[in-house]
């Protein structure tokens, strides 16, 4: 009797996978926040890499909150497969995010919950709640390897992209435009030891609000494999912000696409940290932020 063990594995590892993969429309969404003394278009195409990096980094979002987003994957022929969730998260006292993802529609998934706890010295922890088991589990991060089903995010896609900037041999490589909009091009090279399935990857950084709105990931041979991009077009200023309200992932090779829509963001100082622990997701987890 395999099938049922291997089949509970499977679906651990693509929900969790799909779910962690919302974490990284926070991640992009809130690397845009409020502005500083130091305007970012101040810093022109003479910027240093460490200037940018500090420009980025101060574009922080508050310390809690909730985004309602929708998701579209697009296969080769066309077909579009939707599905619809909301983010909620909070910084504890050491700047440490905890994050919970539940997903509404479609209906098979509806009920999926998964928290995402940040540790200093470690590994972030996962648990999971899944409609068809009544436990919530906890979730290994190297079972969470592999493809995000339905959608061209991979598990690697949502590592680097939760912090684009962070990465080691970080290079500031030249300025480019995209689509019109001058940015400076950044460039990282994975290592050996990070047995990263990409050789190269370019991240654009717009100039004019530091925030990044294209990442080009390449693979063995230097072919062009994956690029994520967020219009400009799309980017709102809420309140100081400036939120891109739509990413688009598309994989050349295999010829899909992954559209992700906010719907809805609100930003909060603070969201109770009992929200956000593994007895939370055990219980019925409130939909929206209490007030």
């Amino acid at each position: 009797m395999q099938s049922v063990p291997r089949r509970d594995e499977d679906v651990r590892r693509s929900s969790s996978t799909r779910a962690r993969s919302w974490t990284l429309v926070v991640a992009l969404l809130l690397t845009a926040g409020p502005t500083s003394a130091t305007e970012p278009s101040q810093l022109g195409a003479n910027a240093s890499l460490a200037e940018i990096e500090a420009c980025v980094s101060r574009n922080l979002p508050e310390a809690a909150g909730r985004i309602e987003f929708s998701v579209e994957a697009i296969d080769r022929g066309g077909s579009v497969t939707a599905s619809r969730a909301e983010i909620r998260w909070r910084k504890d006292d050491d700047e440490l995010a905890r994050i919970i993802l539940q997903v509404s529609e479609p209906a098979k998934t509806a009920g999926t919950a998964l928290l995402i706890i940040d540790r200093k010295s470690d590994q972030p922890e996962f648990f999971l709640r899944l409609p068809e088991i009544e436990k919530v589990k906890q979730v290994r991060s190297r079972r969470l390897r592999g493809p995000v089903l339905g959608t061209d995010f991979s598990f690697e896609d949502l590592q680097r992209l939760r912090d684009p900037l962070d990465r080691p041999g970080l290079e500031l490589v030249g300025i480019a435009e995209v689509d019109g909009h001058a940015a400076w091009l950044l460039e990282a090279i994975p290592r050996e030891s990070d047995d990263s399935e990409y050789t190269r990857v370019l991240t654009y950084v717009d100039q004019g609000d530091c925030v990044p709105i294209q990442i080009d990931l390449f693979e063995k041979g230097d072919e062009l494999r994956k690029r994520l991009r967020a219009p400009k077009e799309d980017v709102r200023l809420v309140g100081t912000a400036h939120l891109p309200y739509v990413f688009e992932m598309e994989d050349l090779r295999r010829e899909t696409r992954t559209i992700v829509r906010v719907e809805q963001f609100e930003s909060k100082p603070e969201l109770p940290l009992e929200q956000f622990t593994r007895r939370a997701l055990e219980e019925s987890v409130p939909a929206a932020v209490a007030h």
